[in-house]
């Protein structure tokens, strides 16, 4: 009863009239804040939380809460007449919820079912000093930096909870999680953007940190030992049709010179593919989007990974600004651990449904299908609802 009444709020929530507000101006000390916007200060609080029901398969029918508040500043340098091209930016995090279970300990599975699960902690996320020159075509950034908030990004994925909807498992799973949430490193960025239709960025990330037990804080860097090095090229285009429906190809390369047990070194390839293939207008339309990786077999416990799906924006009439979204990702294991006897994939099946209430305030239902949960069969498919609330204040 109590997992049928889980699923009847979270679907139900679709059906919420699109003039429901919170406020008449949504936002908290707005004349203030635009004041402060004038001079180049701005501010995005924001708290996502999460409420995660296991009620078939996995390890345990049960439910958990999950949940991030991130504050978020921005200080343009030029805006406040110091320095032309100039930004700084500070994201203080904390994680909470978690409470035991945890999603991983429900489900069993190795990609995750939220992108929010961590450990609980106070930590500094990101703070980060960029500068753009040459009328921004090339731009430098150095500081605490998460990887994936330019490299390895797909638009359309982004919507999803599932983490490797977000960013491929053959790159995240072992040694480069500790580039990006919930623990950024010391890192340096370089830009180059010659013209509308194309970028090229280059990081070099800190290989080697101390892992979260130590540095729940983000505030000691380890020993400085490996270096993590990527590089991608972008490509933003629109399709010779009527209305010109925009697509972004994207397509990339790792280096992590931290040895792999007795193995110098890892590295791997990826490529990705956003497209508009369906459109009314500019902000309502239907988009594919695809994206996979590799890395070396021989070091690594994912081998190949491959995500897709097909994101709709604005599929009921009055309410233009939901979007509607069904995606599949798999984890191919490598040789070694199939030899092992764990078996040959995971794979993750996700519905999900993103309702724009207000600006900033979003409610978004999730169902998640996990077969073969970490490739054992010992771990039963697992059905998952979650219900997710974002609120930017």
């Amino acid at each position: 009863m109590r997992n049928i009444f889980s699923i009847l709020i979270g679907t139900s929530i679709i059906f919420l009239p699109i003039t429901l507000t919170f406020a008449d101006d949504g936002i908290l000390f707005k004349s203030q804040r635009d004041f402060l916007a004038s001079k180049g200060l701005t501010f995005d609080p924001y708290v996502i939380e999460d409420y995660i029901s296991v009620y078939k398969g996995g390890l345990i029918d049960n439910n958990t809460w999950l949940g991030r508040f991130d504050f978020v500043s921005d200080l343009d340098l030029e805006k406040a007449g110091l320095l032309q091209g100039g930004l700084l930016h500070l994201d203080l995090l904390n994680v909470h919820g978690g409470l035991k279970p945890t999603a991983d300990h429900m489900v069993g599975d190795l990609q995750t079912v939220s992108d929010i699960e961590a450990t609980r902690s106070t930590r500094i996320y990101e703070g980060w000093y960029q500068q753009s020159l040459f009328d921004n075509k090339f731009s430098v950034k150095f500081g605490l930096v998460d990887l994936n908030s330019e490299f390895l990004v797909s638009d359309s994925g982004n919507l999803y909870i599932n983490s490797s909807m977000n960013i491929m498992s053959s790159f995240w799973v072992g040694n480069n999680s500790d580039a990006i949430y919930p623990e950024p490193v010391p890192a340096a960025r370089l830009k180059y953007s010659p013209n509308e239709n194309f970028d090229f960025l280059a990081g070099f990330f800190q290989g080697n940190p101390l892992n979260n037990d130590v540095n729940d804080h983000s505030t000691h860097f380890g020993n400085g030992e490996g270096l993590l090095s990527i590089e991608e090229g972008q490509y933003h285009y629109k399709l010779p049709v009527e209305g010109g429906l925009a697509g972004t190809i994207k397509g990339g390369f790792w280096y992590n010179s931290t040895d792999v047990g007795n193995i110098d070194g890892d590295y791997g390839t990826y490529a990705m593919l956003d497209q508009r293939i369906y459109q009314v207008n500019e902000t309502q339309g239907l988009n594919i989007f695809i994206f996979g990786g590799g890395s070396p077999e021989d070091r690594n416990t994912v081998e190949d990974s491959l995500a897709g799906g097909l994101n709709y924006t604005g599929l009921i009439p009055f309410r233009p600004k939901d979007v509607m979204g069904i995606a599949c990702t798999d984890s191919y294991f490598s040789d070694k651990l199939r030899a092992a006897g764990q078996g040959s994939n995971e794979t993750t099946y996700e519905w999900t449904y993103q309702i724009q209430i207000h600006d900033g305030v979003y409610l978004q239902p999730d169902i998640q299908y996990v077969q073969h949960p970490n490739g054992e069969d010992a771990i039963k498919n697992a059905s998952v609802f979650m219900l997710r609330t974002e609120i930017h204040f």
